[in-house]
Formats: structure tokens, sequence, C-alpha cells
């Protein structure tokens, strides 16, 4: 009798450890996902184009990868700030495309204020820029190259206006394509051929932007430099402009004032559209 009650004790005892461990088991497979994937609108678009459009953003300069440590002390006043405004303003016409829409963009370091004008194209089939007035800014959607040896050279020192309404129209060699249309995942193509290097575009990835409590599709597009890997270049195009640009110079070098190079460092780029407003089209 003994024997008996002992077996059903440990039969019962055992069934429920398997009971138990069944539900464990099922609370790992079925539950709710904690990060489901989010949903990403993948249709294509056009860039806004009219006049009185405008977008507003904060612009992050950061040193990072920073080696050796000795140096760090030269990057103590990093990251550095600033705000920038774009807007499209006005038609005009240019000698190499003919009507354009001028695009407006300037920037502000602390004392330090930069602007510039782009001219554009924006037609069914690509968003083209034919040159700039004035020194180069984030400017969106295009921003022509600049070496980042010396980040933001001439800036925080002494409080110095650049202004761009008066300078020399500069045209590009070539017209440069700054989108394509229609907007579809791994399309790709030239911007700059230099003989010894070119510069290409790529839509890599669709991803959402956050903007308050709005969520904005973007088109994660690469800007592929052949001659040297240590530029990784990314914006990001969505059908309220671009929201977000993402531009990292790896190896860069520190030099003390002998012109010896005492180390290196990664210099970041990073602007992010803090509020826009796309104008109604009147046509």
């Amino acid at each position: 009798m003994r024997k008996n009650y002992l077996f059903l004790v440990k039969f019962l005892l055992l069934v429920v450890i398997l009971i138990i461990y069944s539900s464990c088991g099922n609370d790992n497979t079925t539950g709710p996902n904690p990060n489901p994937p989010e949903n990403v609108d993948t249709s294509s678009f056009q860039y806004p184009f009219t006049i009185g459009s405008k977008w507003f953003y904060t612009v992050t300069l950061s040193a990072e990868n920073i080696r050796p440590d000795s140096i760090r002390h030269y990057f103590s006043s990093y990251p550095l700030t600033g705000s920038g405004y774009s807007e499209i303003l006005y038609d005009t016409i240019v000698p190499i495309g003919g009507p354009v829409r001028v695009i407006y963009d300037r920037v502000i370091y602390g004392t330090d204020t930069i602007a510039s004008r782009y001219y554009y194209t924006n037609t069914e089939y690509s968003m083209v820029c034919y040159g700039y007035r004035g020194p180069t800014t984030p400017a969106f959607p295009f921003k022509k190259f600049n070496n980042k040896e010396t980040p933001v050279p001439g800036l925080f020192s002494v409080g110095q206006q650049f202004t761009a309404s008066p300078d020399s129209f500069y045209a590009f060699s070539t017209i440069v394509i700054n989108l394509k249309y229609p907007v579809v995942k791994n399309t790709e193509w030239q911007m700059f051929d230099f003989g010894n290097y070119t510069i290409s575009k790529k839509y890599l990835s669709w991803e959402n932007y956050h903007l308050d409590t709005s969520v904005i599709p973007c088109i994660k597009t690469q800007r592929i430099n052949t001659i040297s890997s240590d530029y990784i270049f990314y914006d990001y195009y969505s059908k309220y402009g671009q929201m977000k640009r993402d531009n990292l110079y790896k190896n860069k070098r520190k030099t003390n004032d002998l012109g010896l190079t005492i180390g290196f460092y990664d210099y970041r780029e990073l602007i992010n559209v803090t509020s826009f407003q796309i104008a109604a089209d009147n046509r």
C-alpha cells in the first residue's frame, strides 16, 4: 500500500513539472514580440518643390574614435551644435540650365553665419542641381563636397557673416542628378566622373524618421565615393523633403602647431529636421 502511495505521489509531481515546463515554453514561443518590426511605407514620391516651402534643422558636429587618448584634450569643445534654415525662394534663369528654382540655405554656429543658394529643376524623371552662390552650407537636398581635414574652417573663432547674394554664380561642370524618379530601392546612378574616381548615389532602404509624434517614411540614400572608403555619407529623403543627413569622415589627421601628425579621429556631421512647412501648389 505504501509503495502504491509513493508511486502515485511521484507520478503527480512529474505531471505538475511537465505542465509547468510546457506552460513556460508556450510563453516563450507564442507570446507577443516586445519589439515588433515597424511598418514603413515604400511608396515612391517626388521632392516637394513649391515656392515658400521651408525646413528648420539642427546641426551637430562631433569627433569620434579619437586615438591615441593623449590627444583627446584637443576636442574638449566637441560636440559643436548649430541651427539651420532652408527655403524655396523663387524662379530665375541660369546660363547652363535655363529656368530654375532657387533653394536658400543658412546655418548658424554661435555668432557665425553661412548662407548659400542652390539652383534646381524638378521633373518627373529627376531633381537636378546646376550650380550655387555663396560658400557651401548643409544645403538641402544637395551639398557640395568639402574636404574635412579641418572641420568648418574659419568658424568658432570670431563672429563672421558670409552672405550668398553678392557672390558669383558657380556652375557645376556637369549637372548634378540629386534624386531620380521613381524612387525605388537599389536604384543607383552616377553624379560625378572625375576620371580617376567617381561619385554616385544609391537608394539603399526605407526607414521611418520620427519627428515629434509624426512617423515619416524616408529612402536612405548613400553617396558612394570610389576614391576612399573613409567617406560614409547618408541622406534621408521623403515626400516632405529631406529629413536627415549623416556624414562620417573617418581617419582624419590631427596635427600639432608644427604640422606633424599626432593622431587620428573620425568626424561626423549629423543634421536632423525639427520642423517643416510645405507650401500649397497654386498652379
